[in-house]
């Protein structure tokens, strides 16, 4: 940079450290993103993320990485951001800050310092004023919460989540007269064809003054003239139509908001792809927005006892032998259901419930159950190992992928009834639950589950009465006859169960399909997800953005969001939806453009885009 530009951008520029490196910093109030060379980061401090830019005399978008960056001054302290990386060869020493990065320094310096040392006498004398003053009413817990030190909270939450968009700088606006806004419409080249429309006097353009509108009639008939606008003030007329006190309405009356006033060419598809690119309101969008996915169906299994599901339910009211929880398991070909009580949901407890569970239904091929850490702990996956168990885990948040949820809801309420009619506590109701879900008929299979399993219903309290009264005579059968009789009885079971089973599964599927939408990501895609549980009334719909790391199924994705310490997580596709996001906006580069990037793109490590930077797909 020549002494001439450093002593124009003399009063915009600072001294900080970058990455505990001592770097000149350039403050850039058109740009909504930091920059930063390739040469004062480290190959660790890339977060895996990308950013398109877009520079205002460029019709190009450029991909860069996103690296994190460590600010720290004596003036606003120490901060947490993410810049933007340059290559190594237009590197000037200057780290360019935006806006976003400053009104995060700014909110730090508003918040009082409440960490700042204290010494002993400060503290004695802290103390000793305090006794001499009333004390007021000690506040409930949920009154407190919100007292924390917000610094910290903006801390935790800025470094994980990626860069939101920024609203555009309407301000601006009104720093252009009515003079300057008629040659920018005289130079604009996008409205070259409009100019020439209007001087041929064919066209729905009209000419008044020095400025150029557009004749409209609304859905009533009534005729109004529509500014056309040029292309550099675009984006503010969309942020005064659709941010700030429009309120974040939704397209349709984004679009009768801009309509109203202001035309330019391609402005519906441009609002359209504006709105469902804002960021706030694609977070705060409807739950079920995108509607339901097809149903898909699970194989059917005829081997009994081959496959359970089983899940923990608790904590319940402390039993009189001190448990708290139920260890559960359902069998998914006969449907034949277990409940061990157990005091803790520890890996110890579970495997234990679940050795007393294979003692009577013997150790099976496969087990499905959710992501508990009692499922999913070292113990517990060696113990499943050890005995050659396949396990499955069930998508997060979507219950409907595990049976055993819905046969936890007939088991509590089976317990709330049994135990408000004995007044009595619920292990000891248990077992008459058990007996009586096993013995009735199962709605899937046609059939009850100590049918299929043991080729014939037990003997309740029903039958006891009906042999009671009737007096049945017994079979006189051999024994050799009486095994022949079982085995083919429940072979016939089986055949009718799978039969049943694959008829309901069919009329299920019609009925919940009757409104799905089949959606589908693709690998490296950006979606939401949706927030099943909300800490307050006005906290966000969706979570994220995550990113696709691969598909398991037509229904499940594995997401990997920036905000669990790149953990990933399986989640149903009814609880992602796709997330647009907007290309981040620079003023122009201090050093010139590099001619050819992709010589140096593996030694740098920076990915460039492989594809025609011109077009920005945001669908």
């Amino acid at each position: 940079m020549s002494d001439s530009t450093e002593n124009l951008f003399a009063p915009y520029m600072s001294k900080a450290l970058v990455n505990q490196t001592e770097m000149s910093i350039l403050r850039d109030t058109g740009a909504s993103i930091d920059l930063v060379s390739r040469n004062h980061i480290n190959s660790e401090d890339l977060t895996g993320e990308t950013v398109w830019i877009k520079q205002p005399l460029d019709k190009n978008f450029t991909c860069l990485s996103l690296a994190k960056i460590e600010l720290q001054s004596p003036v606003f302290g120490k901060i947490i951001t993410k810049a933007a990386v340059i290559d190594a060869s237009l590197d000037n020493g200057i780290y360019l800050l935006g806006n976003r990065s400053a009104q995060f320094i700014e909110e730090q310096r508003k918040t009082p310092n409440v960490n700042a040392v204290v010494t002993r006498s400060q503290k004695l004398k802290k103390e000793t004023e305090a006794s001499a003053v009333i004390k007021p009413r000690p506040q409930r817990p949920s009154q407190t919460v919100q007292e924390e030190n917000p610094s910290i909270i903006v801390a935790e939450e800025f470094v994980p989540f990626p860069l939101p968009q920024a609203e555009g700088d309407t301000s601006r606006l009104l720093k252009v007269d009515s003079e300057a806004f008629a040659s920018e419409q005289r130079n604009c080249t996008g409205l070259k064809p409009c100019w020439e429309k209007e001087r041929e006097g064919k066209g729905e353009f009209v000419k008044k003054g020095d400025l150029l509108f557009r004749k409209n009639k609304d859905d009533f008939g009534n005729a109004n003239l529509q500014l056309v606008i040029p292309a550099h003030l675009r984006n503010e007329i969309l942020a005064l139509c659709h941010e700030s006190t429009s309120a974040h309405l939704g397209v349709t009356k984004t679009k009768d908001r801009l309509l109203r006033h202001y035309f330019w060419t391609n402005c519906i598809k441009v609002t359209e792809n504006y709105v469902r690119s804002c960021d706030p309101c694609q977070r705060i969008g409807k739950a079920r927005e995108k509607g339901k996915a097809p149903l898909k169906l699970v194989p059917i299994i005829t081997d009994v006892f081959s496959k359970i599901n089983i899940d923990a339910v608790g904590p319940l009211p402390i039993s009189a032998k001190n448990n708290r929880y139920l260890l559960t398991a359902i069998c998914m070909s006969s449907k034949y259901p277990e409940a061990i009580p157990v005091a803790d949901i520890n890996s110890v407890s579970v495997i234990d419930a679940l050795l007393e569970v294979f003692s009577r239904m013997g150790f099976p091929r496969e087990i499905q159950c959710d992501n508990g850490t009692s499922f999913t702990s070292d113990l517990t996956t060696e113990f499943f190992e050890r005995f050659g168990i396949k396990v499955t885990h069930s998508s997060v948040h979507h219950p409907q992928s595990n049976p055993v949820e819905r046969f936890h809801r007939t088991l509590k309420r089976l317990l709330k009834v049994l135990c408000l009619q004995s007044g009595e506590d619920w292990e000891k109701n248990l077992s008459a639950t058990l007996l009586a879900l096993r013995t009735v008929t199962h709605e899937s299979t046609g059939f009850s589950p100590a049918e299929l399993v043991h080729g014939k219903n037990l003997r309740t309290s029903e039958v006891l009465l009906y042999e009671h009264w009737v007096s049945p005579q017994e079979s006189e059968s051999s024994v050799t006859e009486y095994v022949f009789e079982l085995i083919n009885r429940m072979r016939r079971c089986q055949d009718l169960a799978v039969e049943r089973m694959t008829e309901v599964q069919v009329k299920r599927k019609t009925w919940y399909d009757k409104n799905a939408v089949r959606r589908k990501f693709q690998v490296g895609d950006q979606v939401l997800v949706l927030a099943t549980s909300k800490p307050i009334k006005m906290a966000v719909q969706w979570t994220g953005p995550g990113v696709i790391e691969s598909q398991l199924s037509d229904a499940n994705y594995i997401i990997k969001m920036a905000n669990k310490n790149d953990k990933t997580q399986i989640y149903h596709v009814n609880l992602l939806k796709p997330y647009h996001q907007r290309p981040e906006k620079i003023n122009l580069l201090i050093s010139e453009r590099k001619e050819t990037p992709e010589a140096e793109s593996d030694e740098l490590g920076i990915p460039y885009p492989t594809a025609d930077p011109n077009v920005y797909d945001i669908e």
